[in-house]
């Protein structure tokens, strides 16, 4: 069969195939040559600083299922690669990303929408909905909002810095939403960035030089300039000097800070992402119903929904001198109240006492074997909506700040202006909690003996904390609660309040329970405690410390919760303790009478029910166990016996990170690998980066010689290591001529290269001054072909 072509000639069918073949190889052409000029290295470079920017990101987990920015950037990068280097028009290329930003965020964010709002369906009515939720405030405190929103900033990211490089030539523009990502990650979790930080550097400055580079080649084209061989090694050898001048200055620096610097960043594009991190950083601690919320602080005990971990940082902290006991809670709110089934700190305050700056409470009631230790706190992001409240450990003795303590309403003793406890302590001046402040607290170091011995005489003002009120539950739930209080503390023999609550709190952190932030939904008409002590025995803190307390209260035992937070991950760089949003916890106190009339109570001491899956809440050790402790029953001043320097004290058991005490060395001499943490590693990397850099340096500059008899001996050394060495007596005449015979391919180079010589080397002056030039082009000529056998020399070979 035949037919007729476009052009009038007769074609079998085979030329249908060949034009198939050729559309193909014109598309391949097309791709080759819109790479070309640099343009895939240019390429490159974006790909990998959207791929650090990225996981960079998802390493800080600031949210749950959080991994999936990274191919979002990645995609963004790609795609906006191809628009930028086809000839669409700008208009074209920007308003397609535009457009897909949005829908690509809502499909990586969609797992963890559909997670907390599986009724919600893709469609125009969810525009709708979200824009509620938007304005009514509760989708701030989703996680899966804040997961949408690093989605779009990541698809950003990578298309504006992609569409920047590749169409506009202007990278440093191009990094601004990258830069602004990367440095609030840095600037919160330097821990867990040093080998990012590295590539950043490194990748940045070398996307600077190449686009540097690759425009001037282009505008040397347009003008018609010749660019010699010096003058691109001179570019890169400066690129290269200053990227090891910039990679041994990261590493000589101080290390960076833990502080949150994040809304430091008060300009441009920057403030946007802080004011984002900032609500990132102010949760609530559950969002509305049991859609599930975010670990934070708050003055209710609820036992809701799924939690998501939040990393925000709330608060950094020294101790000074030594802070013996593991039990290094920081209180916020006593809750006392009980009420529709949830404890809460009540909406009433009751005696209200003004304290100066370093000025010790008055206190109804005096407590023996205690300890005092300072804490330095430096309060970065206090809690929305408890701005002004100072957190800190155990009790009470003296803050360097004027304050004002609250006592919740007690209904068994007259009004006064004593205080018998602390339940909230409000910075007056400043009026928030934020900046720094060194408080002095009480901890008790007494014994489980001590507490075994204790009285059984309770104070009338505790009248309240040793029962539960029956609206509080229905009376079925109570006497369940009660029913399983003595059986848990009959089955263990306890004797007394310190042995029942012991074994109460052992039973909670058995076998039988699960601690997860992800506690299965109570089914419709139960009570959630009576559904986790009987059926799920899933939850998380607030759920063990609920059922500790409802147990204990049952058994006429004085109790109350804590809110507050945990003693947070030590910092090896900056040797201070970190707190974050998910270190927020509730655990449980007690209250131990005087054992005799003459001596004076022990006080609320702490217990921890909830054995958490980061090993973190142990179980409090009691008694005197430090080193020197300082007792206010001696009259002891820890200004005085705690200056021994910051950071000592126990050492919180932790897996997230380094959590070893900076006065703790571990023993024996010499270096172990497994002892390098990823900064020393990191810094290692850099000092052999640097050094690998300099020496590319050196080389270069070896390689090109600035005089003719340089280029001669530099050509002799090369031809040397090429398996060429030069023999006694021979003429550079006669080298020239043996190197065309032993290297056919730099025959032409290697003959000028050697008649140039000679005429520099013996001509008279005015002539030899004349063949410098045509030296130099020789040896541009003939050096990679010397480098090349040099190669080939040293690479072994198969047998």
């Amino acid at each position: 069969m035949r037919y007729v072509s476009p052009e009038g000639r007769l074609a079998g069918p085979e030329a249908a195939f060949d034009n198939v073949l050729n559309r193909r190889a014109l598309v391949w052409d097309r791709a080759r040559r819109s790479l070309g000029g640099g343009r895939f290295w240019s390429v490159l470079l974006v790909l990998l600083l959207t791929f650090t920017v990225a996981r960079s990101t998802s390493t800080v987990q600031w949210v749950g299922g959080i991994e999936v920015v990274n191919v979002i950037a990645l995609l963004a990068a790609v795609l906006m690669s191809v628009l930028a280097l086809s000839p669409i028009r700008e208009w074209i290329g920007l308003g397609i990303a535009l457009v897909l930003a949005p829908v690509v965020a809502v499909y990586g964010a969609w797992p963890q929408i559909h997670h907390t709002h599986p009724t919600d369906v893709i469609g125009p009515q969810l525009v709708a909905v979200w824009w509620n939720r938007i304005t009514d405030g509760s989708a701030a405190q989703e996680a899966s909002f804040y997961l949408l929103l690093i989605c779009l900033l990541m698809w950003v990211t990578g298309a504006w810095l992609a569409w920047c490089v590749l169409r506009w030539r202007k990278p440093m523009l191009g990094l601004i939403p990258g830069a602004a990502a990367f440095a609030t990650n840095l600037l919160n979790f330097p821990q867990d960035q040093n080998g990012y930080t590295l590539a950043m550097l490194v990748l940045t400055l070398a996307l600077l030089l190449w686009t540097n580079y690759t425009g001037s080649i282009a505008n040397a084209a347009r003008a018609n300039v010749k660019l010699t061989g010096d003058a691109r090694w001179d570019f890169w050898e400066s690129g290269l000097v200053a990227m090891a001048a910039l990679i041994v200055i990261g590493i000589l620096l101080p290390p960076l800070s833990t502080v949150d610097k994040t809304l430091d960043l008060e300009s441009g594009i920057f403030s946007n992402w802080a004011q984002l991190q900032d609500r990132l950083s102010h949760p609530g601690i559950l969002g509305g119903g049991r859609g599930g919320g975010v670990t934070g602080f708050t003055d209710e005990v609820k036992l809701s929904g799924p939690l998501q971990r939040t990393k925000d940082t709330v608060f950094t902290y020294t101790i000074v001198g030594t802070y013996a006991s593991k039990a290094r809670y920081f209180r916020g709110l006593n809750i006392t109240q009980q009420a529709n089934g949830v404890w809460r700190y009540p909406r009433v305050n009751g005696t209200q006492q003004s304290i100066a700056k370093s000025a010790v409470p008055d206190f109804a009631e005096q407590y023996q074997k205690l300890e005092l230790a300072t804490i330095d706190v430096r309060m970065l992001h206090p809690p929305a909506a408890f701005r002004n409240v100072i957190f800190y450990p155990g009790e009470l003795y003296r803050v360097d700040r004027p304050t004002e303590a609250t006592q919740v309403p007690l209904r068994a003793v007259p009004l006064s202006n004593s205080l018998y406890t602390a339940d909230r302590l409000s910075s007056v001046t400043p009026p928030t909690s934020a900046g720094n402040y060194a408080v002095t607290v009480d901890y008790s170091t007494a014994t489980t003996t001590d507490l075994e011995n204790a009285g059984a005489a309770y104070p009338d003002w505790l009248a309240q904390y040793m029962g539960t009120a029956p609206s509080y539950r229905s009376s079925i739930v109570l006497a369940r609660i009660h029913d399983l209080a003595l059986k848990v503390v009959n089955a263990a023999g306890a004797k007394n309040p310190y042995d029942e609550a012991s074994a109460i709190e052992a039973y909670l952190r058995g076998p039988t329970f699960t601690y997860t932030l992800s506690p299965p939904a109570t089914p419709a008409g139960t009570d959630t405690m009576d559904y986790f002590l009987f059926d799920s025995h899933k939850g998380y803190c607030e759920y063990f410390a609920t059922a500790m307390g409802d147990m204990l209260r049952s058994l006429g035992i004085p109790t109350r919760l804590v809110n507050g937070y945990g003693l947070g991950q030590l910092d090896a760089n900056v040797q201070n303790y970190v707190v974050r949003g998910d270190d927020a916890h509730t655990w449980v106190e007690v209250y131990f009478p005087a054992p005799a009339k003459d001596q004076l109570p022990y006080g609320w001491i702490p217990f921890e029910p909830t054995a958490d899956d980061l090993g973190q809440y142990t179980q409090i050790q009691r008694g005197q166990v430090g080193v020197n402790p300082c007792l206010r029953d001696n009259g002891c001043d820890p200004a005085v016996v705690g200056a021994i320097g910051a950071g000592a004290g126990a050492t919180p058991k932790s897996t997230r990170g380094e959590a070893t005490d900076p006065g703790t060395a571990a023993g024996g001499g010499g270096l172990r690998v497994g002892s390098l943490d990823a900064s020393a590693l990191t810094k290692i990397a850099g000092v052999i980066l640097a050094v690998f850099l300099l020496l590319l340096v050196a080389v270069s500059r070896y390689l090109r010689p600035r005089s003719v008899m340089g280029v001669w001996r530099r050509a002799l050394t090369l031809a040397s290591l090429a398996g060429a060495e030069r023999r006694p007596g021979e003429t550079p005449l006669e080298i020239g001529r043996r190197l065309q015979r032993t290297f056919p391919e730099a025959a032409e180079p290697a003959g000028a290269l050697a008649n140039g010589f000679v005429v520099a080397a013996y001509a008279p002056p005015d002539i030899a001054s004349s063949t410098r030039s045509s030296v130099m082009e020789a040896w541009t000529a003939l050096r990679p072909l010397l480098l090349r056998r040099v190669l080939a020399r040293l690479t072994p070979t198969r047998p």
